[in-house]
């Protein structure tokens, strides 16, 4: 990826996580909304299964990708799971804790 281009990307693992690579904004929020609906469908309706976001190539989220976050983590509440996230870096710490929205989100790992 060039490091100039912020452009988002997301790719699913074999195990379901889904890669984030990229600004999570008004621009990349709808593709990365696109991937938690089609894990979502993947699950089922009745799955309590979390949806895994590996985060570790995500250095900015603005208020519509955290809008697109909160609907996600709100779908899993429904479902009784959790939006985990992996690999979240201070910034988006931040963000979350700014916006008083980190406790709506499973926090696995934290990057420096």
């Amino acid at each position: 990826m060039d490091p100039n281009n912020n452009c988002l990307t997301v790719s699913e693992a074999a195990d379901g996580t889904i890669s984030v690579v990229g600004d999570i904004d008004m621009a990349g929020g709808p593709l990365l909304e696109a991937a938690i609906e089609q894990r979502e469908a993947a699950l089922g309706t009745t799955s309590s299964g979390d949806i895994v976001l590996d985060l570790e190539a995500v250095h900015f989220i603005d208020s519509s990708g955290l809008r697109s976050l909160l609907t996600a983590a709100r779908r899993a509440g429904h479902r009784h799971s959790a939006l985990t996230l992996h690999a979240v870096g201070p910034e988006i710490i931040r963000l979350l804790e700014i916006t008083g929205t980190l406790d709506q989100f499973t926090i696995a790992s934290r990057r420096d």
